[in-house]
């Protein structure tokens, strides 16, 4: 035995020292093995490596072996082992590593606690150098979705063991690995320094796109966050299951290999532009392209590198791109016009700074100039939807004549089409004609002549002419401003087109006739850097803590007294004196007091808030239930008593605005859905012209959950019926909390039973179907009194129909006390017309774009409430409003739109669709005979049509003995469809009457 076993000394020197002395320490016979074949084995072996990763190593082999593994390791030869090489050796270390050594050792290397500098730190960076490759990248996913099988087929019992641990580790793993902004560009050089063949390097650079850009990390991700229901900010790896922020981050790995890359490289521009491509087929443009632009355009001036990406991209690519940086633009500096609000940009800095931005992305780009010039020209407001970006983009065309004459001849082509006035949403008009005038105003500077020939055409005129016989007042009054604005170009002081209208000296009037004599000039992008900087970061509240001294100071205090002596007292006239005793009431329950530790109960409660700025930071603090609970109940009662008193609700209204869209139910309170709903309602009331229409465009444009868009339209809904006088009204009908609730417990299920049988109605749905069911009941009541005989037979007391009447002025009283004065152009312009406007331009952004998505507006919960939501307005607005024609068609143009959709044949949008259309036809057959004159001569054309679509619905909807309206689906829409066949009818007889003469009547 001393012949065969010796000692042997054993040093180390560097990282790899300890690994290459032992394999001494190895059995006798493979010694023996060895010596006959003169190769003993080295540790940087794979087999040897593969060997120790399979033998259940201890902590310090492994650190060992990934440090001999680590391919950035100084003394590393280049005839050793690559493991970032693809070969049949590697892809069984990989196994091995994701398979053994993250699940066993990864937590311990993952430790924060210890130092960079510590050997389980240089450890961790070198597994994730090694997997730092395609091939270890590719092992980590397909080991997650290996788990993730095995995960769903097991039962709960074995859910419950340490498989998801395993998987959360290794999600963990690809996190960390991915991070770094600047792993693709380190990547690619990898493959570089790897690869000598062009090929092989090019088929491994597409097998990595196919794993960053096509989707295989995103969707492998989402799936084990939404299988392990961890797909909160909580987990730190959350990020790679989460759409918008993985393009983030590969938007800005992206930038930084476009900052780094050689500048004459001709295969990296390609291998970027293909990455880019393939990204952008995510479904995250905006996002994947903000990042990207910034960097190259506004915060490092690097154009001639954006312009080296942005030509290597197909063209179809190159406008995606340029549509993106369009909509970042306007959500950062034209936020305020983008919400619907109508502002004066005074300011033209940030104007002309969008302008040389635009420019650079323009130049030398005839496709985007020609796609530009089209979307100005058809205002298609989707892309471009702010008059500061139009002005931004019009700049680059400002010395090009034939430029401006095209774009002028195309605007007025679509300006006087008839077919375009009546069906082009009327925000698209708007943008058609400011476009125009702008063109006109620039064309003017260069050649007045061009102006004056095109007043003179034949052009001009036909196209004013039929915006001043339009039938909607909106397509008359952007006639009247056209004609108006390019008439004193053309014509001598005092000789120009004139319209003597009160509404042609609006504001909204001289912004439009201002246009022509716009000159914006190409700025310096530096604006913007400012602009971004000044802009600050959402930061989350500090937490606020109670300290306990203030308790403990006390007991000290106390304890510091001195105690004389303890003395019983003895009285004599005890039973005399009792009688005279006030006795005191039992003190409320304490939640606290029944807690066993009583060093655990809290004695300082939180007090309500009293200014906005302490409720905003109240609501924020979700950790801490009473403050936030407080906050929340607190909350309407504080926002109405901010109203008109002082600037401080003014100054907060968008940030308090944004709070309650994304509070969330921490408390799981069973009034957190009323008591938000009436802060977001108490918030609209204070400021209506300006939260109408940040709220629906917050609908529009927030990320936010389809909970909380439904609980903006509930908001603007009962907001608007509550500027008419009917909120009261509305909050008895449906029970919302106002007053504590003082009803005898007894009398109550308790509050988890409770929300069992309570209706998932909405009061937008429930507010709806009530006003249908007024409109139907008097159609109910004639075909009554049919059936029961003559009206001489039918005897109805004196007192009652006084008393009716006497509580109908009252209410009537009411209602007028508390509507707004003015409510008409409050409700129509911030509150139907933004709804209605966005709508269809989100139709037609959905309809236009080339590849298939899934639209969150068209779901049939959500359509049905904003239909409701409509017809609440509506009906606020009453049959006495001016804009009433207008109103007529611009709801008759959306139902044409959405009536033959898919989405329609669903029972309750058919329902909203019904009742929709049959509040218009009550609202104008109450405003008199001018109203149903209009309905069955302007709008003939599309009554009829959707008459015949509601015979239809009628026809096809089967007859149901003993059906409830109320609560079968087909029964109310049947019902529905009926009234509007019925209602329609009787419009209609009426009209022929009074053509024929039959119901004329004359008095004296």
């Amino acid at each position: 035995m001393e012949g065969l076993l010796s000692a042997v000394k054993t040093t180390r020197n560097g990282t790899g020292s300890s690994l290459e002395t032992a394999d001494v320490l190895i059995a006798p016979s493979a010694q023996v093995e060895q010596g006959k074949a003169h190769q003993p084995t080295h540790s940087a072996s794979p087999d040897y490596i593969l060997g120790v990763l399979r033998s259940n190593p201890d902590y310090e082999q492994i650190i060992e072996v990934l440090l001999t593994l680590d391919p950035s390791r100084k003394d590393k030869d280049a005839k050793d082992f690559d493991i970032r090489i693809p070969s049949p050796k590697a892809a069984q270390i990989f196994q091995a590593m994701v398979s053994t050594t993250i699940p066993t050792h990864w937590e311990r290397l993952n430790d924060s606690t210890r130092g960079k500098r510590s050997p389980e730190s240089k450890a961790k960076a070198a597994l994730l150098r090694c997997l730092c490759s395609v091939p270890g990248i590719s092992s980590l996913l397909t080991q997650l979705r290996l788990l993730c099988a095995e995960y769903q087929g097991e039962n709960r019992e074995s859910k419950e063991s340490g498989k998801a641990i395993v998987i959360r580790d290794i999600l963990s793993v690809l996190s960390h690995l991915l991070k770094p902004e600047d792993l693709i560009i380190r990547l690619f050089t990898d493959l570089g320094s790897i690869f000598t063949n062009e090929a092989q390097k090019q088929t491994a650079w597409r097998e990595f796109v196919s794993l960053i850009a096509a989707s295989k990390v995103l969707s492998t991700s989402a799936e084990v966050l939404a299988l392990l229901k961890e797909q909160d900010d909580s987990n730190p790896s959350s990020w790679l299951g989460e759409g918008s922020r993985y393009a983030v981050w590969l938007g800005d790995n992206i930038r930084g290999f476009a900052s780094k890359i050689d500048m004459t490289s001709e295969t990296g521009w390609k291998s970027i532009a293909f990455l880019m491509s393939r990204a952008m087929s995510l479904g995250y443009t905006d996002q994947l392209v903000k990042g990207i632009y910034l960097g190259l355009l506004i915060e490092m001036p690097l154009s001639n590198r954006f312009n080296m990406f942005l030509n290597g991209l197909r063209p179809s690519d190159q406008l995606g791109v340029l549509m993106s940086i369009f909509r970042d633009l306007e959500k950062k500096y034209f936020a305020e016009e983008l919400s619907g609000q109508e502002i004066d940009i005074t300011s033209s800095e940030y104007i002309n700074g969008i302008a040389t931005l635009c420019a650079t992305v323009l130049e030398n780009r005839s496709y985007l100039e020609a796609q530009v010039i089209e979307l100005l020209a058809k205002g298609q407001s989707s892309y471009i939807q702010t008059l500061g970006l139009r002005r931004s983009l019009l700049t680059n065309f400002a010395k090009r004549e034939d430029s401006l004459r095209n774009i002028v001849n195309k605007s007025f082509g679509n300006f006087g089409d008839k077919l375009y006035m009546k069906h082009t949403p009327t925000l698209i008009q708007n943008a058609n004609a400011q476009a125009l005038l702008l063109a006109t105003g620039y064309l003017h500077r260069l050649n007045p002549s061009a102006v004056v020939e095109i007043g003179r055409s034949s052009l001009f005129l036909s196209s004013i002419s039929n915006r001043l016989a339009a039938s909607s007042a909106r397509s008359r009054f952007l006639g009247m401003v056209v004609g108006m604005a390019i008439s004193r170009l053309i014509e001598e002081p005092g000789k120009a087109m004139r319209f003597d209208l009160e509404e042609m000296e609006s504001d909204s009037a001289n912004r439009y006739l201002s246009l022509t004599t716009t000159n914006d000039q190409l700025g310096s992008v530096e604006c913007l850097k400012t602009e971004i900087s000044a802009i600050p970061k959402r930061r989350m509240p500090p937490k606020v803590s109670f300290s306990k001294t203030t308790g403990v100071s006390r007991a000290q205090s106390g304890a510091s007294s001195k105690i004389i002596s303890i003395e019983e007292i003895v009285d004599s006239d005890v039973d005399g004196d009792e009688d005279e005793l006030m006795p005191y009431e039992k003190p409320d329950d304490d939640p606290s007091d029944s807690d066993d530790d009583p060093t655990l109960v809290q004695r300082i409660k939180p007090t309500a808030p009293v200014y906005i700025r302490d409720l905003i930071v109240y609501l924020r603090d979700s950790e801490n239930i009473e403050r936030y609970d407080l906050a929340l109940r607190t909350a309407p009662s504080l926002i109405r008593r901010k109203t008109g008193f002082g600037t401080e609700l003014v100054e907060h209204t968008n940030e308090l605005a944004l709070v309650l869209v994304s509070l969330q139910d921490v408390s799981k309170s069973s009034k957190f859905h009323e008591y938000r709903l009436q802060s977001m309602m108490a918030l609209i009331v204070s400021q209506p012209s300006k939260m109408g229409r940040w709220f629906s465009a917050m609908f529009f444009d927030g990320d936010i959950s389809q909970a909380q868009r439904s609980a903006i339209l509930t908001a603007l809904g009962l907001s608007a019926r509550e500027l008419g006088g009917n909120g009261e009204e509305d909050a008895q009908t449906l029970g919302l909390p106002t007053l504590p609730d003082s009803s005898f417990p007894s009398k109550k299920l308790p509050a988890n039973l409770e929300r069992l049988y309570l209706t998932d109605e909405s009061p937008v749905s429930s507010l709806a179907r009530q006003l249908s069911q007024a409109s139907l009941q008097p159609l109910a009541a004639n075909a009554a009194d049919t059936l029961s005989g003559p009206n001489a037979l039918k005897v109805r007391t004196f007192s009652s129909r006084m008393d009716v009447e006497k509580k109908r002025q009252q209410r009537d009283v009411q209602r007028q006390k508390s509507t707004i004065k003015d409510l008409y152009p409050v409700l129509s312009e911030s509150f139907f017309y933004p709804l209605k406007g966005r709508f269809e331009l989100m139709m037609l952004q959905f309809s236009s774009s080339t590849a298939p998505s899934y639209n969150p507006f068209l779901s049939p919960s959500l359509l049905t409430l904003f239909l409701q939501t409509l017809s609440l307005i509506l009906s606020t607005l009453g049959p006495n409003t001016p804009t009433l024609p207008t109103l007529t068609s611009e709801t008759l143009s959306l139902l044409l739109s959405l009536h033959t959709s898919p989405i329609s044949s669903d029972p309750v949008v058919l329902a909203a669709l019904l009742s929709l259309f049959l509040n218009l036809i009550d609202l104008n057959v109450s405003s008199g005979t001018s109203g149903e004159e209009r309905l069955v001569t302007e709008f003939a054309a599309e009554i009829i049509e959707l008459r015949e679509w509601a015979g239809e619905i009628f026809d096809r909807m089967p007859a149901i003995k003993g059906a409830d309206p109320a609560s079968d689906p087909q029964a109310r829409v049947r019902t529905l469809a009926a009234g509007v066949m019925v209602k329609l009818g009787e419009v209609m007889e009426r009209y022929q009457g009074r053509l024929m003469g039959v119901q004329a009547g004359f008095s004296y």
